[in-house]
């Protein structure tokens, strides 16, 4: 295989290899391939996003993540705020994660509820096709009655993600976004179970960070079956020093605690008692030289200490075109 100085993008039948600076990327979505090795291609495996420590396995691992409510007879005054997201299924098997939009500053014409996901994640990344059938579970509960919905997939708004050509470049990852319709919401469906969208931008104000503004990430967790929360995460936009290398604007790095099913997770802004999507998790960059495939065949190990440069989760930031597209969307929506 030739791998270029720069990049080192190819593809082997049926797998996928990634090359980025002699790092890595991998999805957050369950079962999608990620990693690389320089010579020789490794077969396709269910690799965990990241939750990071101290790097010290001697005293545990520091998962920061709790359940937002297992159930919907465990909804305190604090989930409920926090009830905003749920689960994506398609063709039977689970996918990732997907934020429910509040558009209500939009319109008041649309009946049904808009959802924003990860574009990888209504995709079948072997076959490079998108799913026949979707279906959305809200706060990820597939077994109580009254939470699930179909998702119209031909009604659908999406970022250039071709899952024919994501590894042929290093843009990967900004058009990696999807708005999502659903015609019928839910059962019991409540115009509060939704967030409301800002530019990240608005995060990197003064006011923000003076009023201890914090930033969470909101994503599925196929182990437990439940939405979680990762509290008090470092959130920054990538820059061409640190292993994401600032190659498109508004790739955001965080060390936010996740497992499978983060893609398409929220990153969220809260700031005085209101909380913002102002990003969605996509996957994961590591350093190759610093975690080598023959010893770290799925990526580097939970408790592993976060770093821009070497270790770190990545997601699409929520900017003026993304902000642009929701709002062509609700019009396609409202024809």
């Amino acid at each position: 295989m030739t791998i270029t100085e720069f990049a080192g993008f190819a593809m082997f039948k049926r797998f996928k290899i990634y090359g980025l600076k002699s790092c890595v990327i991998r999805l957050a979505a369950c079962g999608t391939l990620v990693f690389v090795q320089m010579l020789h291609a490794q077969l396709p495996q269910i690799v965990p996003v990241n939750i990071y420590g101290d790097g010290n396995p001697e005293n545990g691992i520091e998962d920061s993540r709790l359940p937002i409510a297992d159930s919907p007879g465990d909804v305190g005054s604090e989930a409920t705020q926090l009830m905003n997201a749920g689960s994506i299924h398609c063709d039977g098997r689970f996918r990732g994660t997907a934020m429910v939009i509040d558009t209500s500053e939009l319109t008041s014409g649309v009946h049904g509820v808009v959802l924003l996901s990860s574009a990888h994640v209504i995709y079948n990344l072997d076959k490079s096709r998108r799913f026949r059938r979707c279906k959305f579970y809200f706060m990820g509960w597939g077994r109580a009655s009254g939470y699930r919905s179909k998702i119209d997939l031909k009604t659908v708004r999406m970022g250039d993600f071709d899952p024919r050509e994501m590894t042929s470049g290093m843009d990967f990852g900004k058009g990696d976004w999807v708005f999502l319709y659903v015609p019928k919401p839910w059962k019991k469906y409540q115009p509060w179970q939704s967030i409301r969208l800002r530019s990240f931008e608005f995060a990197n104000m003064e006011s923000f960070q003076q009023s201890g503004g914090e930033f969470r990430l909101v994503a599925f967790d196929k182990g437990d079956g439940v939405i979680k929360q990762s509290r008090n995460c470092t959130v920054i936009e990538s820059k061409p020093d640190d292993i994401g290398g600032g190659v498109w604007k508004g790739q955001l790095l965080d060390d936010c605690d996740s497992t499978d099913g983060a893609s398409g997770g929220g990153i969220l802004a809260y700031f005085n008692n209101h909380q913002f999507l102002i990003g969605i998790r996509s996957g994961s960059h590591w350093n190759e030289g610093l975690f080598p495939v023959d010893r770290y065949p799925s990526g580097p190990v939970e408790g592993s200490r976060w770093n821009r440069f070497s270790n770190t989760n990545f997601g699409r930031a929520i900017d003026a075109e993304i902000l642009h597209e929701l709002g062509q969307f609700i019009q396609l929506l409202e024809e």
